[in-house]
């Protein structure tokens, strides 16, 4: 199986997570209404009205929470991708700040300006996938069917990388959960932060999508082939299998997930990732250049013939590809013996 085939694949199993974790929430809410119902039956004649109002307005409060955290991690993932796709037309983010107001307004109103109601959506194919319409949904509901009023804020939320293969996203919301039909038993008044990772096995690369120079799509998808613990292992058999797999692994020097919508070449020792380019899938190859991701993209070992102090440049061939490399990362795949120099000679 090729890697595009298995990436195609890889696809479809994280399209049927999410839709199994849509489908979760939706049986819990239909179970907080069926709990509802039955218990208000079988116990009134034994416990107080008030009683029983304020246990089913205990349970859905606690639901409630369960259902913004599964909202947070599908509306990141939604939001992740459509950002990836709307800066293809547009270059990459100037910096973080840059990537971080964008990732902001999409996750919290779906628009990529909250503050201005004339603001464009930002593009997806699920019209109601941003965190706001989500939670909106469950108010609804919860006041339609159990005549529970939800009133809610989002005050914040902020995204960050720790670990190289997800992100973990900070959600600070304030909500009250009142009784609608009157009684007013009890009220709810909160103010969480909510702490979810989400992983980012799946979306889009970033670095090769957005890059104008070329169409190099790739989803990341994790190498956990026999080196990805040991860099001691690495040879030509290893390092062929690991760039036919299209797959990332870890690198302490590589740019991180978030990094690479800004196409930050800083190394990342929490978060780097690193791939081997596919130059028979990328228009307009520059072999001049190292074909490890983060190094082609930024430019870093881009080798000029006519200065012979420039990088230099292997020409490294597995099967019928020639990949180009530069020594540095030649040597630490230990390939450096298998390679011709192309740039400078």
């Amino acid at each position: 199986m090729n890697h595009k085939t298995k990436n195609k694949m890889n696809r479809k199993v994280n399209k049927k997570a999410i839709l199994f974790s849509l489908i979760s929430v939706l049986f819990s809410v239909l179970f907080i209404t069926i709990f509802s119902q039955s218990f208000s039956t079988n116990l009134e004649d034994k416990i107080p009205s008030s009683n029983i109002r304020i246990k089913v307005m205990d349970v859905y409060t606690r639901n409630f929470e369960s259902y913004v955290e599964s909202s947070i991690k599908i509306s990141t993932y939604r939001v992740l991708e459509s950002i990836t796709a709307d800066r293809k037309s547009k270059d990459f983010f100037s910096n973080f700040a840059d990537f971080n107001r964008t990732f902001h307004d999409c996750m919290v109103c779906g628009k990529f300006d909250c503050s201005s109601p004339g603001s464009p959506q930002c593009p997806s194919g699920d019209p109601g996938y941003d965190l706001n319409s989500r939670i909106k949904n469950i108010a609804n509901l919860s006041l339609n069917q159990l005549n529970i009023k939800t009133e809610y804020a989002i005050n914040s939320v902020d995204i960050h990388q720790d670990y190289p293969f997800e992100v973990e996203i900070v959600v600070n919301i304030s909500y009250n959960v009142t009784d609608n039909a009157g009684g007013y038993y009890a009220k709810w008044t909160k103010n969480e932060i909510i702490n979810q990772t989400v992983s980012i096995i799946g979306l889009t690369d970033p670095l090769g999508y957005i890059n104008s120079t070329g169409n190099y799509s790739r989803s990341i998808q994790r190498y956990n082939g026999p080196c990805e613990f040991d860099d001691s292992c690495w040879n030509y058999s290893t390092t062929k299998a690991f760039y036919e797999s299209g797959e990332f692994r870890y690198y302490s020097n590589g740019t991180s997930f978030l990094e690479r919508y800004w196409n930050d070449n800083t190394p990342s020792s929490c978060c780097g990732l690193e791939h081997i380019m596919n130059g028979t899938s990328l228009h307009g190859v520059d072999t001049m250049n190292s074909y490890v991701d983060h190094y082609y993209w930024s430019n870093t070992y881009k080798c000029v013939a006519i200065n012979p102090n420039s990088p230099k440049i292997l020409d490294i061939t597995f099967d019928s590809d020639a990949v180009s490399f530069d020594t540095g990362s030649a040597s630490r795949y230990n390939i450096v013996s298998y390679g011709t120099a192309i740039c400078p000679k």
